[in-house]
């Protein structure tokens, strides 16, 4: 088993086709946390956690976004991860200003900070290297809320311009069918995203990922699912808090 975070920050940024439209206001809000439990196959390999804290940022009013996933004690013993994962995203637009990642899994480390300068088109790195980027491109972890923001259409295929480790790349996302599917948090109607992974991930940089949205004004990821050559992998919604997200 490799990186425990995929199924939560797999989904990267959408340009808005003139066809579809954002939702006003955004489904999420300020104190919301989702909780999941990692199963692989039906093992329950770990949990993740994903929130959204207010924050002032050189002067604006951001989305911190906060990703975690850490194996529990059984899948310590065979390959422990903990993983760290934090967007800062500007509001109004909606686009990234700054990623922090600190993956902790095995032996495996991976420490990194980028800043997206979207009026230049740059992505800046520590070391001051400077990569050229779209304007309006987002992290992997901002996109996932990004794309809660859409009126999703069945059958529509959206363009990606997505940016990570230090790559450019564009990904398609396509809107699939719904579906009715219970889960440890409760039975929801679902609208099923695909986003057609195009590089090297976390657990697995081949095969299909569907993520399945409420099928409402909320969007909120209820299930994350994918086949991986020693099984499957899925993030499952257990609990939830939404008291201080928009009403």
């Amino acid at each position: 088993m490799s990186r425990l975070t995929l199924f939560i920050i797999a989904i990267t940024f959408i340009i808005l086709p003139a066809t579809l439209r954002a939702q006003d206001p955004v489904p999420f809000g300020d104190g919301e946390m989702l909780n999941y439990a990692i199963k692989w196959g039906f093992i329950t390999a770990g949990y993740a956690d994903l929130s959204v804290q207010p924050e002032i940022w050189n002067d604006q009013k951001v989305y911190h976004i906060i990703s975690t996933a850490r194996t529990n004690k059984f899948m310590d013993a065979l390959y422990k991860v903990r993983d760290k994962n934090e967007s800062i995203v500007s509001r109004e637009p909606f686009c990234s200003l700054k990623f922090i990642k600190d993956l902790n899994e095995g032996k495996y480390r991976d420490q990194e900070e980028v800043i997206f300068n979207q009026t230049a088109g740059k992505s800046i790195y520590p070391n001051g290297e400077e990569i050229d980027m779209v304007t309006g491109t987002v992290d992997v972890l901002a996109a996932l809320y990004y794309v809660r923001i859409l009126d999703l259409q069945i059958g529509k295929e959206l363009t990606v311009p997505s940016c990570n480790n230090k790559k450019n790349y564009q990904l398609v996302v396509k809107v699939v069918r719904r579906e009715k599917i219970k889960v440890a948090a409760g039975e929801f109607d679902t609208i099923v995203v695909e986003p057609k992974l195009m590089q090297a991930g976390i657990f697995m940089n081949k095969g299909r990922l569907f993520v399945y949205l409420t099928d409402d004004r909320r969007r909120i990821p209820v299930l994350l699912r994918s086949k991986i050559a020693v099984g499957s992998i899925s993030a499952e919604l257990i609990g939830m808090d939404l008291n201080r997200g928009n009403k």
